[in-house]
């Protein structure tokens, strides 16, 4: 009398498995918000070097041959002298230990409306040469304006002699405070020409905008470099024998996307203030993303289970899985797999046919570059099937290695492209006067997520990157 109960089950079984369909369709996806992690921000130190050849040759640009003139004898407070100041040969740019020294040297011709007693009047005109050495200390404030305030001083290269007759001219007693008037507008009109040719709020609040839209680094890979600040800092100005380093910190998102162009959604356009550090680290991070489609993961287990289908087999079991299918489910990754066999060899064997689910974690393995899916475990409607049928599948380790086995996906191609892409990006002129050069030296494992069509996975690159100016 029992066996009819026995026999009764085993057919409803039977029949449960044959008659599900043979076709794999995709589970009903759960409630889950698809949510991919922050991205790291980069505290970027760039070094902008700023070479002395550089400054001169635009320093003798904007200043050519005529530097001053004065054609009036009654202006600057009746001072009574006509001036003409001419540029005698290129200017030359030296550095200090605090600071930046302009050697000018000038020509220059005057007349001095000399006056006896008030009312006589002589016109002495002379030419003579003379080198003004201009000394400034630059410094960038909160509003990113440049400020000089240099200060020039006269050495007199020749100093003729002017016989009135009855007594000679020393011209250093008699101009020197009027020279030195004009050398101080000089110094002036230099740092108003260098703050106005070097508008650095300008310049950079420009480039800044610039950073809103995506820069296209390979139109072959479809590279894309995002770069998202959040404050800048700048240290005190240093200078060595050829050039003056001005070393600016970026708290930046830095992002290489591949593949299609990204949105730079959350950009604020207005220039951050400028703010002061002593010190910073000038590595350079930048995030880098990978990613396998789950159209790409199917493609892949469709090919392996064609040509060669998954045979499982033990003393009480012999197990054909003929294909499988990858879906997102939440945080982890669930596999269909249609399976066909019989649960004891031998013509009375138990039949087991239809999909069953099995889910699983995905992990980076860092050694081989690849993305692995592991620790799959049935979903619990399959399990509830398997419990009164295939017991011994729920906890074959054989069936989870074998699966584990096919879901290995190296990416190590794709990360050296993100490698190579995100070197060419900060290994490029990008300006007329501006070079970028750094290296990419480390790659590390920032995340994996899922998303509805991929399987994700964050990588943090670490190197180092110098900003070159050739001129201002």
């Amino acid at each position: 009398m029992r066996k009819i109960p026995i026999l009764l089950s085993f057919i409803l079984l039977s029949a449960l498995f044959a008659c599900k369909t043979q076709f794999i369709q995709a589970p009903k996806p759960i409630d889950v918000a698809y949510v991919a992690p922050v991205k790291q921000n980069s505290f970027i130190g760039l070094p902008i070097h700023i070479s002395t050849n550089g400054m001169a040759a635009s320093i003798n640009k904007k200043f050519q041959v005529e530097i001053y003139k004065d054609d009036k004898f009654d202006d600057n407070a009746n001072d009574n002298l006509k001036l003409t100041v001419l540029k005698r040969n290129n200017f030359i740019v030296s550095t200090s230990t605090d600071g930046i020294s302009i050697t000018a040297p000038l020509h220059i011709d005057f007349v001095y409306n000399l006056k006896a007693f008030g009312a006589i009047e002589k016109p002495i005109s002379q030419s003579l040469n003379l080198t003004v050495i201009f000394n400034t200390t630059p410094s960038i404030d909160r509003d990113w304006n440049l400020k000089l305030n240099s200060k020039g001083k006269i050495a007199w290269d020749d100093l003729p002699v002017i016989n009135l007759g009855i007594t000679t001219l020393n011209l250093p007693d008699l101009f020197g405070s009027i020279i030195q008037g004009q050398v101080n507008k000089m110094a002036i009109k230099i740092d108003q020409e260098a703050s106005k040719n070097m508008d650095i709020k300008k310049i950079v609040g420009e480039a800044y905008k610039n950073l809103s839209e995506p820069i296209l680094l390979d139109s072959t890979q479809k590279a894309w470099l995002l770069i998202n600040p959040k404050s800048i800092f700048i240290t005190p100005i240093t200078y060595t024998n050829e050039e003056m380093l001005l070393k600016l910190g970026i708290n930046s998102m830095i992002e290489l996307v591949s593949g299609y162009k990204p949105k730079n959604d959350s950009f604020s356009t207005s220039l951050p203030p400028l703010r002061q550090a002593n010190s910073f680290n000038d590595q350079v991070k930048i995030n880098l993303s990978a990613n396998i489609s789950f159209d790409q993961i199917n493609e892949k287990l469709a090919q392996q289970f064609v040509e060669k289908p998954m045979l499982l087999e033990g003393d009480e079991y012999k197990i054909n899985i003929k294909d499988a299918k990858a879906y997102p489910y939440g945080n982890k990754i669930m596999l269909a797999l249609n399976v066909d066999g019989k649960i004891s060899k031998g013509k009375l064997g138990k039949g087991i046919k239809g999909i069953v689910y099995a889910v699983g974690i995905p992990n980076y393995n860092a050694i081989t570059k690849s993305l692995e899916v592991k620790q799959f475990d049935f979903d619990i409607k399959t399990r509830d099937i398997l419990l009164k049928s295939a017991t011994w599948l729920l906890n074959s380790k054989k069936f989870r290695e074998s699966i584990e086995k096919q879901m290995i996906f190296s990416i190590a191609t794709q990360l050296n492209d993100a490698k190579k892409s995100a070197n060419d990006a900060i290994d490029k002129k990008w300006l007329d006067l501006l070079d970028l050069s750094g290296t990419i030296s480390k790659i590390e494992l920032a995340g994996i997520y899922i998303s509805p069509k991929n399987l994700n996975i964050n990588i943090t690159t670490e190197g180092t990157l110098k900003v070159s100016l050739t001129g201002f």
